[in-house]
């Protein structure tokens, strides 16, 4: 089982629907994190979806999970065991 795996299993931390398309949402909630000073990165686990990980300094990681596309737009989905996970949610609503 893969860090990415266990943390789909917990708890959200966060989740909402933006009115961006996968894409742009993903972009614009990449722009916000990268202003923070922890280490950010993207993958596409699917044609539709986008993953963005921020890596904490002692191994810890938050994911935002399967920005899928929704009716309006795209829904996402925020887990993780980060300190401080609360800033980058707040981030990831600033591309609602």
């Amino acid at each position: 089982m893969t860090q990415y795996d266990s943390l789909v299993k917990t708890v959200p931390v966060g989740s909402g629907t933006s009115h961006l398309a996968v894409l742009p949402f993903a972009a614009c909630v990449k722009a916000h994190w990268a202003a923070r000073p922890l280490k950010t990165g993207e993958y596409t686990p699917n044609a539709d979806g986008d993953v963005i990980t921020v890596h904490g300094a002692k191994g810890e990681t938050l994911l935002l999970i399967d920005a899928e596309p929704s009716a309006n737009g795209t829904g996402y989905t925020i887990y993780g065991d980060i300190v401080g996970a609360a800033v980058y949610v707040a981030d990831a609503h600033k591309c609602d």
